[in-house]
């Protein structure tokens, strides 16, 4: 991406948010053919395919260090097994829209894990902040817990998707080199694939499976967009907007999940459930905007 035009910057960070904005409704359709490990499994799969297609067409060299493949296992585990399958099992029980705006807590958790393993100071607004998502999440957990065990069960699975991603987060931040961006995601995405197919061959047997034209669809949606063409625009987007600005997805992602759930899909939110989304909201802005600087997050 050599085009860093105003307007070029602009429609990368909007393609962005939309791309990531869909994935959620994505994942929701792709299920209705296919169970959440063999769904992983095959997007993990193709995206790997890309990853080294883009490695070997632009000669992006990959280090033969350890250290580089022992941290890619990790954020493997960390940032794609745990958070992916439990965010796809989590869609089975409660809206596309919602798993959204709940994984938007990712910021929050990051700050509190932050604090443990980089002695990161938490100020009073942050601690604020940090509460304020933390009660939105009580209000939607009682929401659903009213509602039946499926969706506090969802509920639960999408926190400890964040949990799993905030560690792979602040373990990249304390120990990631200077590696190329797209060289990085090689390793993440191939140990996810294998990982996830293993698993897939034991628990979800080939009798589930109904890989239709919209199953295919929305896994090469997720494994293309998703996961490479939504990355690459991030990174590019990184160089050149302040990381305030970037970090603005947080709000913007949730939002677009929940209108495209509301329009194709049919999802709503409860009042009550809106109110828990507005608290999350609100601890975010407190606890990462209204300080001196921003931080950046992404979605699955």
């Amino acid at each position: 991406m050599s085009n860093s035009s105003p307007a070029f910057v602009v429609f990368a960070y909007a393609a962005m948010c939309l791309i990531w904005g869909s994935t959620w409704m994505a994942i929701k359709v792709g299920l209705r053919g296919a169970p959440p490990l063999t769904s992983i499994a095959v997007r993990m799969a193709i995206a790997s395919l890309l990853v080294a297609a883009i490695v070997r067409w632009r000669r992006i060299p990959l280090p033969r260090e350890a250290r580089f493949v022992r941290l890619g296992v990790f954020l493997g585990v960390f940032h794609v097994v745990l958070p992916y399958t439990l965010v796809y099992y989590s869609e089975q029980r409660i809206s596309s829209g919602l798993a959204a705006v709940l994984y938007a807590t990712l910021p929050l958790f990051v700050m509190l894990l932050a604090r443990a393993m980089l002695a990161n100071p938490l100020t009073a607004r942050k601690l604020a902040g940090v509460a304020a998502g933390l009660v939105g999440v009580a209000v939607i957990f009682s929401d659903n817990l009213r509602l039946g065990r499926a969706e506090a069960t969802g509920t639960v699975m999408v926190i400890g998707s964040v949990m799993a991603s905030a560690v792979g987060a602040v373990a990249t931040k304390k120990w990631a080199r200077a590696y190329h961006p797209v060289a990085s995601l090689l390793v993440p995405f191939s140990t996810a694939a294998l990982i996830t197919t293993a698993c897939a061959l034991v628990f979800e047997p080939s009798a589930s499976l109904r890989f239709d034209a919209t199953t295919w669809s929305t896994i090469v949606y997720l494994a293309a967009a998703g996961s490479v063409v939504a990355f690459a625009l991030f990174f590019f987007i990184l160089q050149h907007l302040d990381v305030t600005l970037v970090s603005y997805q947080t709000f913007i992602i949730p939002v677009v999940a929940v209108l495209l759930g509301w329009v194709f899909l049919g999802e709503t939110l409860s009042a009550r459930v809106g109110a828990g989304a507005a608290l999350i909201l609100a601890g975010i802005s407190l606890a990462t905007f209204l300080g001196p600087r921003g931080g950046a997050t992404r979605r699955a």
